[in-house]
């Protein structure tokens, strides 16, 4: 890699430096892109069931059973983003469920949880089948949680929903918490 008269030669290709510029400051925009908790519109505490609005972070302070819908298809735009952050524990056998009726979650989300008695370790649910599996459902657990500090991404890929996150475990921690994707 030699600089030669204004170009960057590289093997035996020759790039401007103005075009080396404009790649850098293209790859500046895009790493920056990756901070998505700097470009949501809204930040909101949930306290019951309901729907939850595109490029939003949701502080979910809800303990009791409750169905959170993400937005149709028909409505979002790749990249959209929902951002879901635990603030308290989901109370003992209480249901929470997210996802919309009949658009199915993308097989490549992905769901880690607590592995109940076995601090730090996290063990991988299974990812939706991409074909029938509507929801992802979380069930409570006195001292399985899912607990505070629980984080859910989804985003939306240009054609459906995708989930990833983490599912801590509530009081000692010493049951692993229900996680499972479901057909509504």
């Amino acid at each position: 890699m030699n600089i030669n008269g204004g170009f960057l030669t590289m093997g035996t290709k020759r790039v401007g430096l103005a075009r080396m510029e404009a790649l850098m400051e293209n790859l500046k925009r895009e790493i920056v892109g990756f901070n998505v908790e700097s470009t949501v519109a809204s930040v909101t505490t949930i306290t019951a069931d309901g729907a939850l609005a595109r490029n939003s972070i949701n502080l979910m302070n809800d303990t009791a059973s409750s169905t959170y819908t993400l937005p149709a298809a028909s409505t979002c735009s790749r990249g959209d983003i929902i951002i879901v952050k635990y603030i308290a524990a989901i109370a003992n056998s209480e249901v929470h469920k997210f996802g919309t009726s009949g658009e199915f979650f993308a097989a490549q989300s992905t769901i880690f949880k607590a592995d109940g008695g076995k601090h730090h370790t996290m063990l991988y649910v299974a990812a939706p089948n991409g074909s029938s599996n509507d929801f992802l459902n979380l069930t409570g657990a006195t001292h399985g949680g899912p607990g505070i500090g629980t984080e859910l991404r989804f985003h939306f890929n240009g054609s459906g929903w995708a989930v990833d996150g983490k599912v801590l475990s509530g009081g000692n921690g010493s049951v692993a918490p229900t996680v499972a994707f479901a057909d509504t």
